[in-house]
């Protein structure tokens, strides 16, 4: 593959991981696109010879699930013991259960947040390392708002506006990517020449 096919991969993966709000397909359309975006990121990461782009997009894409499965599960315990607490009585469980259950999803959302905050920090990474490689400026903007996005999610509508802002300015970075990169040599001998 070369850096046309990843750009064309970036851009709809892009695309298609902002779908998610679709009812019904949206998880998917986001599984796909986010796959389109890592083979995306793998293909620059070999075309400009810095395994540390693809490596830490993948770190990003472990903590990510990671951060998905601890929602999910948590969620799940949460509502077993909410509904523990309705059948047994809130009475007879008393309200040390109930705090305990409350401080539970609490603590869960927290962890979730922290890993989800780490895994944008190396989006970020590897997004700053693909505007070094390749000179496009929007991917160090995408990387920094999609950054930032995850460190606001705490306060729900700036978080989401920000992260959907830098889901914006990803697509933008990847469809502006060259079709092929300019070698050094290259670039030595046009300011040679002229």
């Amino acid at each position: 593959m070369d850096l046309k096919t990843a750009k064309l991969m970036g851009g709809i993966g892009a695309i298609l991981t902002l779908l998610s709000f679709i009812p019904s397909i949206g998880w998917l359309l986001s599984i796909v696109g986010f796959v389109l975006v890592l083979l995306a990121v793998k293909t620059i990461s070999d075309e400009v010879k810095e395994s540390k782009i693809f490596s830490d997009y993948l770190v990003a894409v472990v903590l990510s699930v990671v951060s998905v499965l601890v929602l999910f599960f948590g969620g799940i315990a949460s509502i077993f013991g909410i509904m523990r607490i309705f059948m047994q009585g809130a009475r007879s469980m008393g309200l040390r259960s109930g705090v305990f259950s409350a401080f539970g999803i609490i603590l869960l959302l927290l962890v979730a947040w922290v890993i989800s905050i780490i895994g944008s920090y190396f989006i970020k990474s590897s997004f700053d390392e693909i505007s070094e490689k390749t000179g496009e400026k929007n991917f160090k903007t995408a990387g920094l708002l999609l950054f930032l996005g995850a460190i606001l999610l705490i306060a729900f509508g700036t978080g989401a506006i920000v992260s959907l802002v830098g889901g914006i300015f990803e697509i933008i970075a990847f469809f502006s990517l060259p079709d092929e990169l300019v070698k050094p040599e290259e670039t030595q001998t046009i300011e040679g020449g002229a």
